[in-house]
């Protein structure tokens, strides 16, 4: 762990050389082709995870309603979003007893083109499985999977045996049943400890046969994001994990997520980060309040006074914490290799409005 850490670093010095450099010569990497809109369904988990924020967060536990769910969708479309990403903040979208109701709205929503969401797969039964087999526009389901077996689990999440069997016959069922899925699937499997190697428990089986069966798993090493400040070292003492500390990312100019992961929340509120401000402390609006049109617009204030703060170095408490930063003067490996296309900070204010 300590090896991978100083990997983290040093990335972080490359980045900081690279960021520095780019801003200097006025190179901006904002994405241009922004269509995926995030709609966090559901802000209840079932999990009390320790290295998350969920037990923490004061910001309501709440699923969201149908009739806004359809507006939030039919508004993101007039603006041009024709993808959904559908992963909560905090919490987990089968916690939303309506979900399939939404699911089957974005099925048969014609300008719809697919989404996607994480899921920690210990609340679906076997007839949301076979429901989730037959949707038309699921792009990508991750499975997150905590522990490599059920002691593990418990010490991770604060559940039950009975949650943890839940998992691993859900899991089970899935690879029994791959050859009715038409979606991408991954395993994100954060273990618990510091390696794998030798071990043998139900779970580490189930990770080898989907392995086996050419589904993408990855092994995560133990370093867990401090979600703006919100957890510590102590919340996960006597875990196999490192909390990154506060002052872990350099941070220089604005983070590209606020252009590309604003999130409508369970209540309606529209939020400036859909990753890590638990409690909207980035809020730029209310969708019950006001059209998304002009909220997510460079004719909003609040919008562009948080990018502004930010370019001159004024962070939020919440974003000045936060490790999953990522600055537009950075240009990542994956725009390159993706051949995402680009443009500056002028282009993104002039599209917006």
């Amino acid at each position: 762990m300590k090896s991978a850490y100083a990997e983290k670093l040093l990335r972080n010095l490359r980045n900081v050389i690279a960021t520095n450099a780019n801003r200097m010569r006025g190179r901006e990497f904002i994405p241009a082709n922004r269509d995926t809109v995030c709609i966090e369904t559901s802000s209840v988990c079932n999990l009390d995870c320790r290295f998350c924020a969920y037990p923490k967060k004061q910001s309501p536990k709440v699923t969201m309603k149908q009739e806004l769910f359809e507006s939030c969708v039919g508004q993101a479309i007039e603006m041009g979003y024709r993808r959904a990403e559908l992963t909560p903040c905090t919490g987990d979208v089968f916690m939303d007893r309506g979900l399939f109701r939404k699911l089957h709205f974005l099925d048969a929503h014609p300008e719809i083109q697919d989404y996607s969401f994480h899921t920690n797969f210990t609340i679906p039964d076997r007839a949301d499985i076979q429901q989730l087999m037959r949707m038309e526009k699921l792009k990508l389901l991750t499975i997150s999977v905590y522990g490599c077996d059920s002691d593990s689990f418990k010490a991770i999440t604060r559940s039950t045996d009975k949650v943890f069997q839940r998992l691993l016959d859900n899991l089970e069922y899935v690879l029994r049943h791959d050859d009715l899925r038409k979606f991408e699937l991954q395993l994100s499997v954060h273990p618990g400890r510091p390696s794998l190697r030798g071990l043998r428990t139900e779970m580490t089986r189930l990770i080898e046969q989907f392995t086996k069966a050419g589904i993408p798993v990855k092994i995560h090493k133990g370093f867990y994001n401090n979600w703006g400040g919100y957890v510590g070292q102590d919340d996960v003492k006597g875990l196999a994990m490192k909390v990154v500390p506060p002052d872990t990312i350099y941070k220089n100019g604005a983070c590209v997520r606020l252009m590309t992961a604003v999130q409508i929340m369970a209540t309606g509120i529209v939020n400036g980060c859909a990753c890590r401000d638990v409690d909207a402390t980035l809020r730029l609006g209310d969708i019950n309040e006001t059209p998304l049109r002009d909220i997510i617009s460079s004719r909003n204030p609040i919008y562009m006074d948080l990018i502004d703060a930010q370019q001159r170095g004024d962070f939020p408490p919440v974003c000045g914490s936060c490790d999953f930063y990522s600055s537009i003067y950075h240009c990542g490996s994956g725009y390159r290799k993706n051949g995402v296309a680009l443009e500056s900070l002028t282009q993104f204010k002039v599209k917006l409005a």
